[in-house]
């Protein structure tokens, strides 16, 4: 269970969801809830952030990323023509990197931005987009108790909404335990090709007694690199192996303009789903450090075969996208600087 997920699984208690609503919903987090990594963002996924350069603060804190168009000088400069170049530049950019590693008893601090569109769950209920704002500390070995902060923005939410906060709790280790912690990923191998048979066993097909809703193992790899890359803490070598090895994965394709949760602009890396999505991870365009995700809507039969809750949506519509906006090395949860 990552990060992102129990984002997820906190939130979406929602009041008097339809059967079919449930049902699709059930389905689609079903689909995420698989054991993830380390650090942070992402509801039933998180991964990975990057951004600025870290430095060590007097009081023991580090600022690993701040993800804000900042550039590795002289690196990458040419638009990319393919998405194996996308993750080629992003892998390059990534061992230029020297983010600062957490100590076994510190926690990593994330902030990101989640955009969902739907009805809520809500039968009858007029589609639109339930924006959250989401802050976590995840402790870097996996042992400790983390910390969740959320609060509503955007539409709907009432001015000066106050975060709520909640403790994530690690009864011995709890869901937060291997492999979801920093200590786990730094063990994972740096070769592309361990590492792909290493991801693959973690992430196996999904089967069930309801075929239409399989997801392959290559559908289950991307899913998984996507969220440690675009929100959690992952060591710049282990995510230069991670964008080689996503690179040897079947009918990844270029978007060369892509928007996150907080407006940015860059290009993504994608891969379609069978149930119809296309699911992207997100880079700047002059760092290649990975902004956030979005998920799209791209084979509206084939998802309609599946669920019921986008009956009518048009291919191309935007379902869910985020943004990572930044991630620390604290001593303790709760301290943001």
């Amino acid at each position: 269970m990552d990060e992102m997920r129990m984002l997820r699984d906190h939130h979406d208690a929602q009041p008097s969801p339809s059967a079919d609503s449930v049902v699709a919903a059930r389905a689609r987090l079903a689909a995420h809830a698989r054991p993830r990594r380390l650090q942070l963002p992402r509801l039933g996924r998180l991964a990975l952030g990057a951004g600025a350069l870290g430095a060590a603060l007097a009081v023991g804190l580090v600022v690993v990323q701040v993800v804000d168009g900042d550039r590795e000088p002289g690196v990458l400069k040419a638009e990319p023509a393919s998405a194996a170049e996308v993750l080629s530049n992003a892998a390059t950019a990534a061992r230029h990197r020297h983010d600062p590693e957490p100590r076994p008893t510190q926690f990593v601090y994330t902030e990101v931005l989640r955009s969902e569109y739907g009805s809520g769950g809500v039968r009858g209920a007029q589609r639109g987009w339930q924006n959250m704002h989401f802050r976590t500390w995840i402790p870097a070995d996996g042992k400790a108790d983390g910390l969740l902060q959320e609060k509503r923005t955007g539409g709907g939410a009432p001015a000066g909404e106050a975060w709520s906060t909640s403790p994530l709790r690690q009864p011995n280790g709890g869901p937060l335990d291997d492999p979801n912690n920093y200590l786990s990923l730094d063990r994972l191998p740096r070769d592309p090709d361990r590492l792909l048979a290493e991801l693959h066993r973690r992430y196996p097909g999904r089967h069930s007694a309801d075929p239409i809703r399989d997801r392959s193992s290559d559908e289950e790899v991307f899913d998984g690199v996507e969220e440690m890359v675009t929100q959690s803490y992952v060591p710049p070598t282990l995510r230069a192996a991670l964008f080689q090895a996503t690179k040897k994965i079947p009918g990844i394709t270029l978007v060369k303009d892509a928007v996150d949760a907080a407006g940015r602009h860059g290009v993504a890396v994608a891969l379609t789903f069978k149930d119809g999505t296309r699911e992207e991870i997100i880079f700047d365009r002059g760092s290649y450090v990975p902004l956030g995700s979005r998920d799209v809507l791209d084979d509206p039969a084939a998802y309609n075969r599946r669920f019921t809750d986008l009956k009518g949506v048009a291919r191309g519509q935007t379902l869910s996208v985020t943004a990572l906006l930044s991630t620390r090395v604290v001593d303790r949860p709760g301290r943001l600087s």
